[in-house]
């Protein structure tokens, strides 16, 4: 038995349910612990179906959705793109990345995570940063591995309550020729 073909792929609009599946089991994977229960738990999978489906139809200017499959079975997603205003010229970031939990420790995340590096830099992005929740030390470990290295940017994110500390890890890509 051979195993199935991972790639990755641009979202498309048929994707929406499968992406908030994904995005509402991570985040209740992930975050426990760091997030509230009660918010966890009021995670809606129709509502987030919704918003896929506006982002992906209808993206932020510059931001790339990725899929990453295994065989036909849609297993994570990435969220790429410019790095807000105000921020150094030629510089991207990594807004999400998320694998459902059922395909953890499996390879599958580190080929989406080499995926969205080079679609950073084949859209010239010459550095990119990524935030991360302090407490999640799965993801942290998993930066870090890959060279997203821990540069001191915090933040708190209200849009959590209570707020998500979260810290900035950044990495310079190679030098093109």
């Amino acid at each position: 038995m051979t195993a199935p073909e991972i790639n990755v792929r641009p979202a498309i609009e048929d994707d929406a349910a499968r992406l908030a599946e994904i995005h509402v089991a991570a985040w209740r994977a992930t975050y426990r612990g760091i997030m509230t229960d009660e918010y966890l738990d009021g995670l809606d999978v129709g509502r987030a179906t919704a918003a896929w489906r506006r982002n992906i139809v209808e993206p932020r200017d510059g931001t790339i959705h990725l899929v990453v499959q295994s065989g036909d079975a849609v297993a994570g997603f990435a969220i790429l793109g410019p790095a807000p205003a105000g921020t150094a010229q030629g510089t991207g970031q990594l807004y999400a990345i998320n694998v459902h939990p059922d395909w953890w420790a499996q390879g599958i995340g580190s080929v989406l995570f080499a995926a969205a590096e080079q679609k950073l830099m084949e859209l010239g992005y010459d550095r990119a940063f990524l935030w991360v929740a302090q407490g999640n030390g799965r993801a942290i470990s998993f930066y870090g591995n890959r060279g997203w290295l821990a540069d001191g940017g915090t933040l708190e994110d209200d849009r959590f309550s209570p707020a998500v500390a979260e810290g900035r890890h950044s990495r310079t890509f190679p030098t093109r020729r």
